[in-house]
């Protein structure tokens, strides 16, 4: 028995499939759209703080010659924030599931590598100047490399050595021209970067290979009390050893 269909039957299936794939698409360009902007944002956010920490340390402008300091105020002003988003107005909602054990032994290992980084770096800024700083801070890829082929998330190859060499010769070339080099900043923005790439690494070993998934206002609401921490103990021994 034949089953004749005409096509008056058909077109309301294929303009059913067609709005449906117009609505798919609308929403992918939606989404797409809001990440170039959370990008974009993010580097104009991310490139104003910078040049409004060198402005505040610089001894030609406001004079704060305490980079430490500076990172312990950034870190209560994260912290302060992320409570009043996530207890006080709700707006977006910390994840469950963080224990004290979880806390210890992976929260507070990365927010320690996040404090040094953000102290050695804004110490830097004390010696050197932005642009050189940033141009150093492009070995970044090669130190996280390089640590984790150590720790096993990595494996050499001589195309990945290749990739390594060529980023590092472009690092070098790019400082050679540095007119008002300063090694004790090189050796800061260095020690920062280290510690970045460590943060990263424990990040990858401690969190994301135990299954923990934060979205990024949790993982800023857990470690921010953490980094303000582990700053005032790096005061207090600072105050110590200048005793």
């Amino acid at each position: 028995m034949r089953i004749a269909i005409s096509f008056a039957d058909l077109r309301p299936k294929r303009l059913l499939t067609l709005m449906a794939d117009r609505s798919r698409i609308r929403g992918f360009l939606r989404e797409e759209h809001v990440t170039y902007a959370s990008i974009l944002l993010y580097i104009t956010l991310s490139s104003g703080q910078i040049f409004f920490n060198k402005w505040v340390l610089s001894s030609k402008e406001i004079n704060f010659p305490y980079p430490l300091g500076l990172t312990l105020l950034h870190m209560t002003f994260s912290s302060v924030l992320c409570f009043l988003l996530t207890k006080v107005f709700k707006v977006m909602k910390v994840e469950e599931g963080m224990t004290l054990e979880i806390y210890v032994t992976s929260v507070i290992p990365i927010g320690a590598m996040f404090a040094m980084t953000l102290w050695l770096g804004n110490t830097a800024y004390l010696y050197i100047t932005v642009a050189f700083s940033q141009m150093l801070k492009a070995i970044m890829p090669v130190a996280v490399f390089i640590l984790g082929v150590c720790v096993g998330l990595e494996i050499m190859s001589c195309k990945m050595l290749l990739i390594m060499s060529v980023i590092s010769f472009g690092v070098l070339v790019s400082s050679y021209g540095e007119l008002n080099i300063n090694w004790v900043g090189v050796v800061y923005q260095m020690g920062g970067i280290v510690s970045e790439a460590l943060r990263l690494i424990l990040m990858e070993i401690l969190v994301k290979r135990k299954g923990i998934k934060l979205n990024p206002l949790s993982l800023m609401y857990y470690m921010s009390p953490c980094r303000y921490c582990e700053n005032q103990r790096t005061l207090f021994s600072l105050f110590i050893f200048l005793i």
